[in-house]
């Protein structure tokens, strides 16, 4: 299953299933955003066959954080569209047709030609968009090219490929030192290769001191080739001590970089590197990691790399215990973890094993020893020590100090709806109700969040405001002008691109508007849901474009009826409204059906099968997809939540989570908790995102009341 998050890290791409990393927010760890990467049906089904009971995030990812090769991009490039104002505008005829063909030469690789007509192009949006697309699409470009491009045009959107590419040709292309100095002027490198060519030119300049500062600093922190390294080791290889050395193995193993690792693992001995070794083999779930383990030297036992593969060993060896008496005394101070945030990864998923054994207590000594001060990991850290001591230890005064330490983090309305809700709840048990209502009045402005909506069910508001735009005309500037002539020429990948840049970063709503009406003038249900989350997400108001009602083609209906609400909020999630995604597992359409399950549901309701359908035809996938839907509804006597969360990981992982954890169908057993006890990340996570979704299509669609979250928790009838 893919929701939104899945494509970010990759914004000059968004070809895939969904976009990226920052989207969904869903607070875990070794995400680069607020959620982990939802898996496809296929890997749901494997894993619910899995005969291992250990989380599917422990099982599939490393003990690691994600981490960008560089800082964020700062300087002229990434700022608000609105300081995007191309060199002429406002004259010149637009010839779509010979900008798509400029595009088309530019992603054959025909430079010369896609240049010749570009300078053809009289228009300046078209020039601009022409070379933007020119740069992006080649490497190896001239150094003065690129660097025209980020001056002449700053805060163009998505330019950031083009950014790093100029700064890789500082380097690669042994641009002068005045040159790099007056590039970095008014701006920081955000590349590794920018980097080294500035601490050259600095050395040169005879600011050696800044120089070998900026050499260490990457060479602890920054991920390289192994042709890069030796060309910073020959710059400043004789000024790198021990210690910078293994500042750079301990980041490189955290970050997952296990060829880098080794390599720097090379410059400390063989000690360091059998330490290294081992780690990489019990993050990879190897069969030799407890004997790479047992070679490491005992006067390595006290390093935190080696206390915290050790720890994730004897997890995964049904050693409890001996695992949570390591991460209970391991290091607090985050400069001896060198990554909190992974420590807290491997922390979670043994709060996870501790509580479902029933040792509450002990899950929330793991839980409150970490050492995460800032950013998505302290949010979710603190949610859980803060879960834990209220609904297990029945001590609502600590708990109230995790969720409001957890509010201090949060940066999204999702998280923060989160932390207001659960406080509200805290200061119910506290006997403080004034104080319990102010919680859930601020958990309730987010009121297309599932915490939100579950804050104003609590405060008995049955009505679920949709957020849009101030009423005045959409401000068409030159990025909605671009995008339009993108879908002109069939480049929705290019348009995508823009839309989610400017998602993540423009403050204008009338610029951001007028480029969501663009994509949705083009039909683009997928673009408009890329800028509308993202801006959401930024607490802008934008719900009726991150929620678009475009999506999904009139179909003939089989099978059990499902609330056509539903449909929309599955295929919001599973293909971001792609009708042609195919996922890496094989999952296919709008609703991401295996051919499999599409052929079983087809046959079962006399329809005709064509797997290639799935993807060429939508209305066919919804058809389809709907139909296994109610299926699915009809099998759990009507459930929402086990149908989504089977929907996800699979009918066999719902019956273990209803054995272990009781049938969220029984009164008796408060919903809200089942899915927060649901192991996996992922589909906790699903199950609350396609939830939240109900509720809001439902207003959109205009199903009656909107707001029915909690008899939606309830829903079913237990066996």
């Amino acid at each position: 299953m893919a929701p939104l998050a899945v494509f970010l890290p990759r914004l000059g791409l968004l070809t895939g299933v969904a976009l990226g990393a920052l989207l969904i927010a869903t607070p875990a760890l070794p995400q680069a955003s607020d959620g982990d990467m939802p898996q496809h049906l296929l890997e749901a089904q494997a894993a619910e066959q899995a005969a291992d009971d250990e989380p599917a995030e422990a099982a599939q990812q490393p003990i690691v954080e994600a981490r960008a090769s560089g800082p964020a991009v700062t300087g002229s490039i990434g700022q608000s569209e609105r300081s995007w104002r191309p060199q002429g505008d406002g004259g010149g005829q637009v010839d779509v047709a010979a900008l798509g063909r400029v595009i088309a030469a530019a992603k054959a690789g025909r430079v010369e030609q896609a240049t010749a007509g570009r300078n053809a192009l009289t228009d300046p949006v078209s020039r601009a968009v022409a070379e933007w697309a020119i740069l992006r699409s080649n490497e190896n470009l001239p150094f003065a090219r690129l660097a025209a491009f980020v001056e002449t045009n700053p805060g163009f959107p998505a330019s950031q490929r083009i950014r790093a590419r100029a700064e890789a040709a500082l380097l690669e292309q042994n641009i002068d030192g005045a040159t790099v100095r007056g590039f970095y002027a008014r701006r920081q490198p955000s590349s590794a290769k920018g980097k080294i060519a500035l601490a050259i030119a600095l050395r040169r300049a005879g600011d050696n001191a800044r120089a070998v500062q900026l050499a260490r600093d990457i060479w602890r922190r920054d991920d390289m080739s192994a042709d890069v390294e030796r060309t910073l080791l020959s710059a400043f290889g004789s000024v790198l001590g021990a210690a910078d050395h293994k500042s750079r193995l301990d980041h490189m193993l955290y970050a997952g970089k296990d060829g880098t690792a080794l390599r720097a693992a090379q410059h400390l001995g063989a000690g360091q590197l059998a330490l290294a070794r081992a780690f990489l083999a019990v993050n990879a779930r190897r069969s030799n990691g407890g004997a790479l383990l047992a070679r490491v030297p005992g006067s390595l036992h006290a390093d935190p790399v080696y206390l915290l593969a050790r720890a994730q060993w004897l997890r995964r060896e049904d050693r409890a215990r001996e695992a949570a008496a390591i991460l209970i005394a391991a290091p607090r101070d985050p400069a001896v973890l060198i990554s909190p945030e992974s420590w807290w990864t491997e922390r979670r998923v043994m709060v996870r094993k501790l509580l479902d054994a029933g040792d509450a207590r002990t899950a929330y000594r793991v839980a409150s020893g970490h050492s995460v001060r800032r950013g998505v990991a302290r949010v979710e850290a603190e949610f859980h020590c803060g879960w834990l001591a209220l609904r297990f230890l029945n001590d609502p005064g600590t708990a109230l100090r995790h969720f409001q330490a957890g509010r201090q983090a949060a940066t999204t309305p999702m998280s923060q709806s989160r932390a207001d809700y659960w406080s509200g709840r805290a200061f119910e048990a506290l006997g403080r109700q004034a104080e319990a209502r102010r919680a859930y009045e601020a958990a309730a402005r987010h009121s297309s969040h599932y915490y939100g909506q579950l804050a104003r069910a609590k405060l008995g508001l049955s009505d679920l405001p949709i957020r849009r735009p101030a009423e005045a005309s959409p401000v068409a500037g030159p990025s909605a002008r671009a995008l339009r002539m993108l879908y002109q020429v069939g480049e929705k990948d290019l348009a995508r691109a823009i839309l989610a840049d400017l998602g993540l970063r423009a403050m204008d709503t009338g610029q951001l508007h007028a480029a969501a009406e663009v994509a949705a003038r083009a039909g683009d249900a997928k673009g408009v849901l890329i800028l509308g989350k993202l801006a959401n997400n930024r607490g802008l108001p934008f719900d009726i474009h991150a929620f678009p009602t475009i999506g999904i083609p009139n179909y003939a209906h089989v099978g059990p009826q499902v609330d056509r609400a539903v449909v929309y909020a599955i295929a919001r999630q599973e293909s971001t409204f792609d009708p042609r995604a195919v996922s890496h597992a094989g999952a296919r359409g709008l609703l991401q059906l295996m051919p499999a399950t599409a052929r079983a549901t087809a046959r079962s309701y006399g329809l005709a099968y064509d797997q290639g359908r799935l993807i060429s035809d939508p209305a066919y996938n919804a058809r389809i997809g709907a139909a296994h839907l109610g299926d699915l509804v009809a099998e759990f006597n009507g459930s929402y939540v086990m149908t989504f969360a089977a929907y996800n990981a699979g009918r066999g992982r719902v019956r273990q989570w209803v054995e272990a954890y009781g049938d969220p169908r029984d009164p008796r057993v408060d919903p809200i908790d089942w899915v927060e006890r649901i192991p996996f990340t992922e589909t906790r996570n699903y199950v609350q995102r396609v939830m939240e979704n109900v509720q809001v299509y439902r207003a959109r669609l205009g199903g009656g009341s909107s707001l029915r979250i909690e008899a939606d928790l309830r829903r079913g009838r237990a066996n």
